[in-house]
């Protein structure tokens, strides 16, 4: 299978329920590239724990994803689905987070501010990884809108939100969590950023950029 197939992959799309886009397009970009390489073990340690995000906006049908998810298993002779014993999807992909939890559980999986952010360093992957100056780029940009809703509270808040309609040419807008959430960046072949660990981290981004855009204090 050619990278450009794999990528190309389609599924329905729901109004809700379904698996949050971008995550299923960037695991199928990362599976696409070890099936290129030949590099089956990691690809089948990735689709063994692949999970995404159920989401109460639109996205990808769940169970054509994960029987997409399945049928890489069996043409690549690798573990076998638990769909062969079930007949049925996997589901192995679901995110025990939802997108429609309460405000308040997701606030309390919020551990990523502008500080931890600027000192985070990616795992390095030999071979076929996510080109290193952009990911730093994107990372330094992260930061920056998080530094400037850390450091108000109140109608400073308000303030700093509403004032996002406004044009400053001195100043960055901020960042909102969608803007995070569908970043993509160029594959090098020739070593990069371990793919796997820097879209957990935008998942982790775009989650502390929605609460700070939805927090009232």
């Amino acid at each position: 299978m050619k990278l450009s197939r794999t990528q190309s992959e389609k599924f329905r799309k729901v109004a809700s329920g379904g698996y949050r886009i971008a995550e299923v397009d960037r695991f199928l970009k990362t599976a696409a590239a070890r099936i290129d390489k030949g590099e089956k073990d990691r690809l089948s340690n990735e689709l063994d724990s692949a999970q995404f995000t159920i989401t109460k906006r639109a996205g990808y049908d769940p169970k054509e994803v994960d029987d997409h998810l399945d049928s890489l298993v069996q043409r690549y002779g690798l573990a076998s689905p638990i769909s062969q014993t079930s007949g049925q999807s996997s589901q192995r992909s679901s995110f025990s987070r939802r997108d429609n939890e309460p405000q308040k559980e997701q606030q309390t999986g919020l551990v990523i501010d502008s500080k931890k952010l600027r000192t985070l360093t990616p795992p390095i992957a030999d071979g076929v990884g996510y080109a290193q100056d952009e990911v730093d780029h994107f990372l330094a940009t992260v930061a920056d809108s998080l530094e400037r809703f850390e450091n108000v509270q109140g109608k400073e808040l308000d303030a700093l939100r509403s004032d996002q309609y406004i044009v400053h040419p001195e100043q960055k807008p901020l960042l909102a969590g969608d803007q995070v959430r569908y970043a993509l960046f160029s594959v090098s072949e020739n070593g990069g950023y371990d793919m796997l660990g820097v879209d957990a981290a935008v998942n982790r981004l775009a989650e502390a950029l929605d609460y700070h855009w939805s927090r009232t204090s």
